[in-house]
C-alpha cells in the first residue's frame, strides 16, 4: 500500500478548494494526486511525472477519480506545457515531492537499489538513452571524479574514480 509523504500537511497548506486547479508536479504513484482529487467537485488536478512507469501506476491507482485528473508525462521544464495542453493559465496550488520514489528505489530493474541486484540503470526517465552503466563505463576518470565530488560531495572522488576505472566493466548494482 502506498502512503504519501506528509499527506495531512500537504493538504492543509494547499487548502484545496472544490473548484480549484492543482498541479502535482511529481505524481509518483498518485497518492497526493488522489487526495487532492477527492476534495474536488468541478476542479481538476494535473498529475505530472517524468517517469512513464510511475505515471502509469498513478493512473491505475487513481482510476476511480480519473474524471477529475489530467495526466502529463514530462519534466519540470515542461510544466507549462502540461497546463497549456489542458487550457489552464494558472493554478490554485502546486505540490512537488522532490524525494526519490520508493517504487524506484525498491524495484531492482530500475537500478537504484543496493539491496537487490539489478542492471546499473538509475534513469528517472527511461526514455533517456544514457544509463548509469554508460556513465561509469565510458566517462573519463576526471569527469567521474568531478561528478562524484560535485554531486556526491565526496572529498575522495579521485580515488573512487580510479577504483571505478579498475573495476570496469560495471553492469549491475551489486558490482
Amino acid at each position: 500500500m502506498h502512503v504519501p509523504v506528509m499527506l495531512g500537511e500537504c493538504l492543509e497548506y494547499l487548502d484545496v478548494r472544490p473548484e480549484g486547479v492543482y498541479l502535482d508536479a511529481t505524481a509518483g504513484l498518485g497518492g497526493h494526486t488522489a487526495a487532492i482529487a477527492e476534495r474536488l467537485t468541478t476542479g481538476i488536478a494535473i498529475a505530472n511525472d517524468r517517469d512513464a512507469d510511475s505515471l502509469a501506476l498513478a493512473r491505475a491507482n487513481t482510476e476511480a477519480l480519473a474524471g477529475r485528473i489530467r495526466y502529463h508525462r514530462g519534466s519540470f521544464s515542461e510544466l507549462r506545457t502540461a497546463l497549456a495542453d489542458n487550457g489552464i493559465a494558472k493554478v490554485d496550488g502546486l505540490l512537488a515531492d522532490l524525494g526519490v520514489s520508493r517504487y524506484q528505489l525498491t524495484e531492482p530493474e530500475r537500478g537504484f537499489s543496493f539491496m537487490a541486484d539489478g542492471p546499473l540503470d538509475m534513469r528517472m526517465d527511461r526514455s533517456q538513452e544514457q544509463t548509469a552503466a554508460d556513465l561509469v563505463n565510458f566517462a573519463a576518470e576526471q569527469e567521474l571524479a568531478d561528478l562524484i565530488y560535485e554531486y556526491g560531495e565526496e572529498r575522495r572522488s579521485r580515488k573512487i574514480a580510479r577504483a571505478i576505472l579498475r573495476a570496469r566493466p560495471i553492469h549491475s548494482t551489486a558490482q
